[in-house]
């Protein structure tokens, strides 16, 4: 068993519970869409909050889904900023992961173009124009929502668990967690977070940091964004 070298549990478990109650906040108050529930009797009903504007999506989310987490698991857990994942770990091989990895998303982000379910979703901002300078300052806001999910998942859960938990049991409460997460999106999406999560983890874990991850998850988003819009 892996664990980290100074580990200063508290009530770690809670983490669980404060995962849950943001991913209400943000799955019902901070969506950048609808989602609603269609019966023959009754038509369509939107079942969320008002649709929030894409940046202020982002800018939430950052909050609702990183920043709050964090302090949540700093107080459970008693872990450093590092012992979080939120350090930059083993540089070099980090590294060596973007080289492999941003390629591979970058051809996930084409194949996902292609499905019916996703265009159906993405890009959150519909009305995006396609020039590079009108996208690329959305694609850096984006960073945003790809950073902070991170941190949740692969961050606060992973290596706030792991040490009473152990690796491997901690990579799958958080992967579990990141799946229902996506309910609501595309069911490719849904299905794809399944693997992804599980190696997103285990990648977080060897490099000991959550940000390496975390540009290859964006990269793959913003590239399938970029990818739709081109079409």
């Amino acid at each position: 068993m892996s664990t980290p070298t100074a580990v200063r549990e508290r009530r770690p478990e809670w983490l669980i519970a404060a995962t849950a109650a943001a991913l209400v906040v943000y799955y019902y108050f901070l969506r950048a869409d609808a989602i609603g529930v269609y019966s023959v009797e009754r038509g369509w009903r939107i079942l969320t909050a008002g649709v929030l504007p894409p940046g202020l999506h982002f800018l939430l989310s950052a909050v609702v889904l990183g920043a709050l987490p964090v302090l949540a698991a700093r107080r459970l857990t008693g872990l450093t900023l590092a012992e979080l994942g939120l350090g930059w770990g083993r540089g070099r091989e980090g590294m060596a992961w973007l080289a492999l990895g941003i390629p591979l998303a970058v051809l996930a982000g084409r194949i996902g173009a292609a499905s019916a379910g996703q265009r159906a979703v993405y890009p959150l901002n519909p009305g995006i124009d396609p020039t590079l300078g009108s996208f690329a300052p959305y694609a850096a806001l984006q960073f945003l929502y790809y950073a902070s999910w991170e941190v949740l998942f692969r961050g606060v859960l992973l290596f706030g668990l792991r040490g009473r938990l152990s690796d491997g049991p901690a990579n799958f409460v958080q992967t579990g967690l990141s799946v229902t997460a996506h309910f609501g999106r595309a069911l490719d999406e849904t299905i794809g977070a399944l693997p992804a999560g599980l190696v997103f983890g285990r990648v977080a874990l060897r490099v000991r940091s959550i940000w390496y991850v975390a540009l290859i998850h964006w990269a793959a988003g913003v590239s399938q964004d970029w990818f739709i819009i081109r079409h």
